[in-house]
Order: structure tokens, then C-alpha cells, then sequence
């Protein structure tokens, strides 16, 4: 054997690895034992470290092993680079034929953190390839996928969960692949994902690569979460459909490790989510001040309207009324813009209800006259977004890497800044929901503006992690669904999908739409794939937009639970009128009372029938077919007829 390269061998009956040390290497590949198929071969890492002299981040690609030991299952590896006094722990694994990488943190030491510290590292960077006639997977939106056929040479770089200053990638899932005619691979990262970042390359010539980054900090002061991080990398067989298959690892990682349980065992335990199993959800938009992005660029003969009302709490009564008597049995309600000041006002501050509406009794008045419909009545609330109001403390907002509470919109409440979940007392969180469900408040109870893209706190005592950034989040969550029975959360980010009953949205073909052109994702040819769908489909309830034939079609193609908006008089929200009646009507028929039963049921395949056209399977065998070009929808071989009232 060559004395200047070894080899650790370790593996199961599925899969096997190869770590070979050279003297300031270490490489990875993966071997399947029963095609022969070799994957890689990778460098282990590729370490970012910034130099505080100059400041600029750099590659370390070369480095020494100081300690290498055989585990159980696996290796047991200390890198070290003695340019930098720097020290890695890495942890590899093979279980069930899958690839187990972790790093400790605890494990990094900076043994001259006053000059260099690591930002990141690149894991197995060069094992997850494919060829022109491949294709990769990208977390972005729903879930997209491109070939890096005809692409440009390319470089991009997005953090999971998110970066508030390119909110529109949605990078909603902790998951990447890379599949061709010989197999694939795929990456999960299992723990800290929070902390992850997706790498994607293309070399212009029909070659592109993908791989997770483990991210320790993105700024010099940053501070450092120090739970492990995880990433999990699965082999994909040769005639393995890449969407499908990574969709469905990340369900069982979902509910194996992190516990989520299914809409039908939700059901059981709460009567609130098994009465939002058979709603149609119901925003009732009451006002706001027109301010901000609520302006939106509309202007009064005499000047601005500091406050624009458009249905108070005794038409939206009537409304309900209207409703129950067309027929539409089950309404989960969320008042919109019931605080004061209406829709995001003074947030944190939630009392007085706004007089201009009709006032607390207006309000009680609402919310009973709604119970005694049978249905449910909520409201539209918001922890995680703060103005400047008497109950508003910048001590418990975010803050800039400069140490100042960090402005994060311009909405009809004026500037907009997000609270920190972990900061604040529970006076604040728990005891404002039961002062609101002492109203008569019954129901899955909705959390506006969460989840956001995670943010780094700098704040010098609450200061914390994009992982406690989201933990924060989801104490708000976690409280609403004990208070109130469930909660409904604005965006499908898995860190907050995870504790929420149910999302507004998981991402639409429009975001895609706002990409920038100079963004070297833009570069390339992205297809929208329904990855999200087929991952958490009846672990969580989304909401269908559009009362119009092509919003209903998808709504019955993905098992999705109706939701419209609606006022008492024009100038915000659709008026409750004759037509969007009928509109809502038709849609109930439909998508709650005949299908309706498919919100609770897996997603176990979607195939892609032409350019416009999909077909769904659901876990009960009910099969959708729906042509958009077309306007058809099928349902188990069976023609849908669209409702006049749909157009």
C-alpha cells in the first residue's frame, strides 16, 4: 500500500464508502454493492474561514488528519489546519444504506479566533454530479428541477429557510438530488438545517453539481448555534423518479425524526382541526391605514385616508348569514384588521378593538352570531410582526449586525419589525391569546407573518441563531395550537410547517416570476415540480386560492382546503355579492363536501402529462387528472363538470 494514502473501508449490504487520506487530503466515494456503481470521488470538505487582516473569506481545500478511528458504523475524523490553528470534528456513518455526516460544533475549535474564524464548510462538494442528460433537484418554491443541458456556467448560493434580501427563492425545504440514466443521489439535512446552505454549479459544457453547506456563522461577530449539524445522503436507484423519491425520504424523515403527525391523527386529539378538515377558510377583511405598502398608490380628492374601513362587524355577520343560508355548511373564519388601527396596526398592541368597526361589542357580537351559525371564529393575529405602538419593545425585535432593531417592511402599521420568539415574556405571548379567547374566539387560531426567511439576531443580550430564530417562531406556534386547538401559519418553510395545522402558501408560479435577472439563479431553466405537495400532502392543511374553475381544478389536483377573502364594500377585498356567492357555493360543492375527504389523505404520486396537464394519485386511490390547457378534470376516469358559476 502506498504509504502516503490509506483508506477506511465501511459500509453495509447497501452501501458502501471509501475514505482515502493523502497528507493534506482526505476524499470520499460511495459504492453500491449490488450494480458495482461507484459514486464520487468528493473531498470531504472545503473549509470558508475568513481572514479578520484583510477581511475576506477563503478556501481551505487542503489540510491534515491529525485523528482517524474506526466507530461502529462508520469513521471518526480531526481535521486539521495548521496555517490557521483551526480544528474540525467530522463524524461519518453508513445506516440502512444511506451516508451519515456530522459535525459537531462542539468539535470546531479556533484555536486564533482573534484572527480567523470559520464561516462554513462544504460538505462532500464534488460527490452529488450529473451529466447533460440529468437533471438536479432545488428546494425552491414547491420544488424545481433543471438540467444542465445548454446551461451557462453558473455559481449560485441560497441558505435554507431563507434570506430576507432575496425572500423570493423560497427555499422551503432542507433537501437537494441529482439524478441520471446511471442513478442519483440526494442530500437531507437532518439536523441544522437552519444552518444549511444549497450550493449549485453548472460548468457550461452539460456538467452541474449541487451539495449542502454547513454554515457556523455568515459574519465575523455572528453568534454560533451549537447544536450538531446533520446531512443524510441517500442513493437514488437508476429507474428511481427523482421527484417522488426524494419526496417521500423527507416525509419519513418528517415524521420519523421530527414527529409530525398526520392531519387524521391531528383530527383525533383536536376538534378544532377536524372541524378545519371540513371548512372553507374565511378571511373577513374589515380596514387598515393607508400607509405604506397598503397605499398602494391610491389617492383621495382631499387627500390620504388615514384609515380605509370596508365592512364592519355587524356586515360581516350578515355576511355569514348570507352564506350559512346558500348552503355553505362548515366556515373557519380570521378576522382581518379587527386590532387597532385595523389589518397590522399598532401589532404588538391588539386592544382597544378598533372602534371604527364596531368595537369589542361589535366584535363579541360577530363571533357569537358566527358560533351560533356552527361555525368557527377566529382571528387574524401577529407575534412575529411589531410597530411602533405603546406596547411595541425594541428590546425583543431583531437587530442589525450595527445593534439596531432591524426594519423588515413598510406595511399599513408604517415600519415593520420582527419580534424575537425567545425574548419575550410569556405575559406577551400566551397571556395576549387568552385575553383574545376570551372574546369567544374558537378555532385554529392564524399567525401572521410567520414563517419569514430566518434572521441572525446581533442584539447584544437576546442576540441568537438562525436556529433560534426559528424556535422562537414556533413558540408562538406551539402556544397558539395549546390556547386554541391549532394554528395556521402564512408560509410553508418546513421549520414552521412542522408545529402548524395548516399554511397559506408554499410557494405559487409567481414568485418564480420575481427572480432577478442579474441573480445567477436566473440563469437557469427552472420546472416548477410539486416536491412540497408530495412530501407533507395530509400532514398539513394548504389553502386554495382563486373561486374560478382553474383555482378549483388545482384545488381537487393537490387535495387542497378552499380559502377566500372578502369585504362588505369595494376598495380592498372582493365584495360578498351575488356572484362571488354563487362562486363560493360551487367551489364548496366541489372541493369541501365531494373531495374534501383528500385534504387528509398522502399524496403518493404526481406524473406530468404534458406541457399544462398532471395527474395525482392520493393514498386511497383516488386518481385526478386535470388538463389546464384544456379546462378538464377527471376524478377516478370520471369527467368533472365545471359550475356555471366557475369561469
Amino acid at each position: 500500500m502506498d504509504q502516503k494514502k490509506r483508506t477506511i473501508a465501511f459500509g453495509d449490504s447497501k452501501l458502501g464508502v471509501d475514505v482515502e487520506f493523502g497528507q493534506e487530503t482526505v476524499s470520499v466515494r460511495l459504492r453500491d454493492p449490488a450494480s458495482g456503481r461507484v459514486i464520487g470521488e468528493s473531498p470531504l470538505l472545503t473549509l470558508e474561514v475568513c481572514d479578520s487582516r484583510m477581511p475576506r473569506v477563503e478556501s481551505v481545500e487542503r489540510y491534515r488528519v491529525l485523528d482517524r478511528e474506526r466507530t461502529r458504523d462508520g469513521a471518526h475524523l480531526t481535521i486539521y489546519d495548521a496555517d490557521r490553528d483551526l480544528y474540525v470534528g467530522v463524524w461519518l456513518a453508513v445506516r440502512d444504506g444511506e451516508l451519515r455526516v456530522v459535525i459537531p460544533p462542539a468539535e470546531v475549535r479556533e484555536g486564533r479566533d482573534e484572527l480567523y474564524r470559520l464561516f462554513a464548510a462544504d460538505l462532500l462538494p464534488g460527490l452529488m454530479r450529473c451529466c447533460a442528460r440529468g437533471s438536479a433537484l432545488l428546494p425552491l418554491n414547491t420544488g424545481c428541477v433543471f438540467s444542465p443541458s445548454g446551461a451557462p456556467e453558473t455559481a449560485e448560493r441560497f441558505m435554507i429557510y431563507g434570506d430576507q434580501e432575496r425572500w423570493e427563492l423560497l427555499p422551503l425545504l432542507p433537501v437537494c438530488a441529482v439524478k441520471d440514466p446511471a442513478g442519483g443521489l440526494m442530500a437531507l439535512a437532518v439536523q441544522g438545517a437552519a444552518d444549511m446552505r444549497c450550493n449549485v454549479f453548472t460548468d457550461g459544457r452539460g456538467g452541474g453539481r449541487v451539495n449542502f453547506a454547513i454554515v457556523l456563522r455568515e459574519a465575523w461577530p455572528a453568534p454560533v448555534d451549537h447544536g450538531e449539524r446533520e446531512v443524510v445522503f441517500a442513493p437514488l436507484a437508476r429507474k428511481a423518479p427523482l421527484v417522488l423519491t426524494a419526496a417521500k425520504r423527507l416525509r419519513r424523515h418528517v415524521m420519523e425524526d421530527l414527529g409530525k403527525l398526520t392531519l387524521k391523527q391531528r383530527a383525533e386529539a383536536s376538534p378544532q382541526v377536524a372541524y378545519l378538515l371540513k371548512s372553507y377558510i374565511m378571511k373577513l377583511f374589515f380596514g387598515h391605514q393607508e400607509v405604506g405598502s397598503m397605499l398602494n398608490d391610491r389617492a383621495e380628492e382631499n387627500g390620504r385616508l388615514l384609515f380605509k374601513r370596508v365592512m364592519t362587524f355587524d356586515q360581516a355577520l350578515a355576511g355569514l348569514r348570507r352564506l350559512k343560508a346558500a348552503g355553505v355548511e362548515n366556515v373557519l373564519t380570521q378576522s382581518v384588521g379587527w386590532n387597532t388601527r385595523g389589518h397590522d396596526g399598532l401589532w404588538p398592541t391588539r386592544f382597544p378593538i378598533e372602534r371604527r368597526l364596531g368595537g369589542e361589542a361589535g366584535f363579541r357580537a360577530l363571533v357569537g352570531g358566527g358560533r351560533e351559525l356552527g361555525y368557527h371564529m377566529t382571528a387574524h393575529d401577529s407575534y412575529a410582526a411589531a410597530y411602533a405602538s405603546p406596547d411595541f419593545n425594541s428590546e425583543w425585535a431583531v437587530h442589525t449586525l450595527w445593534r439596531e432593531p432591524r426594519v423588515t417592511g413598510y406595511w399599513g402599521g408604517g415600519l415593520q419589525y420582527l419580534q424575537w420568539g425567545l425574548a419575550m415574556p410569556e405575559d406577551r405571548v400566551g397571556g395576549e391569546m387568552r385575553r383574545v379567547q376570551a372574546l369567544g374566539v374558537e378555532g385554529v387560531y392564524y399567525l401572521d407573518t410567520i414563517g419569514p426567511p430566518l434572521m441572525v439576531n446581533y442584539h447584544r443580550t437576546h442576540g441568537g441563531s438562525r436556529g433560534e430564530c426559528a424556535r422562537g417562531y414556533n413558540r408562538f406556534v406551539e402556544t397558539a395550537k395549546a390556547v386554541f386547538g391549532g394554528c395556521g401559519v402564512e408560509m410553508g418553510y418546513l421549520y414552521c410547517a412542522i408545529p402548524a395545522d395548516s399554511i397559506v402558501s408554499r410557494g405559487i408560479p409567481w414568485h418564480l416570476t420575481l427572480f432577478r435577472p442579474e441573480w445567477p439563479i436566473s440563469r437557469l431553466k427552472l420546472e416548477r415540480v410539486p416536491l412540497w405537495q408530495l412530501a407533507l400532502h395530509g400532514l398539513v392543511v394548504t389553502e386554495s386560492h382563486g373561486e374560478h374553475w382553474k383555482g378549483t381544478m388545482e384545488c381537487i389536483l393537490y387535495g387542497d382546503t378552499p380559502r377566500v377573502e372578502w369585504s362588505a364594500e369595494p376598495g380592498i377585498m372582493p365584495v360578498l355579492d351575488n356572484k362571488l356567492v354563487e362562486e363560493i357555493c360551487a367551489k364548496n360543492e366541489l372541493c369541501v363536501k365531494r373531495f374534501g375527504h383528500l385534504v387528509a389523505e398522502e399524496l403518493v404520486d404526481w406524473q406530468r402529462l404534458g406541457e399544462n396537464a398532471h395527474r395525482t394519485t392520493f393514498a386511497d386511490g383516488t386518481e385526478v387528472v386535470a388538463d389546464f390547457a384544456a379546462q378538464r378534470l377527471t376524478v377516478n376516469g370520471k369527467a368533472i363538470e365545471r359550475p356555471q358559476a366557475l369561469k
